[in-house]
């Protein structure tokens, strides 16, 4: 996944094999292929906008907190806008939406992206265009 082009404030090292078998383990489910390809490229990543794509170090708490397997079962929260909405990875058809943590309600969520790569190739937008 190529990420050189976007215009983050700031993106961290790729994330380790071994941190990501380990929330894989704590999730109980192997993360999907884009995404893993994604941590490898950025172990999560800020935003002018306020966006945050978590590190794999955090992934296992944040989807805990806000209770994602009992309101969203088949989203993994990957980020979050900074203003209450949750970015979230559909696992079985790969879109990426945004929702509001406190509803969660698949039927609320917001497309983003088709996809995590086309995402990320479109620039890791709020909205679709």
């Amino acid at each position: 996944m190529n990420i050189d082009r976007l215009s983050a404030r700031h993106i961290n090292p790729p994330a380790a094999r071994t941190a990501i078998e380990q929330v894989e383990a704590q999730l109980g489910m192997r993360l999907p292929d884009a995404y893993r390809e994604l941590l490898a490229c950025a172990n999560g990543m800020r935003f002018d906008n306020g966006l945050v794509v978590y590190p794999v170090e955090e992934l296992f708490e944040r989807n805990e907190t806000i209770e994602i397997e009992q309101y969203a079962p088949g989203y993994l929260a990957i980020g979050d806008d900074s203003g209450g909405r949750a970015l979230v990875l559909a696992l079985a058809s790969g879109e990426v939406c945004l929702v509001d943590m406190g509803s969660m309600d698949p039927d609320d969520m917001e497309p983003v992206g088709s996809s995590l790569p086309s995402w990320v190739a479109g620039g890791c937008g709020l909205r679709v265009d």
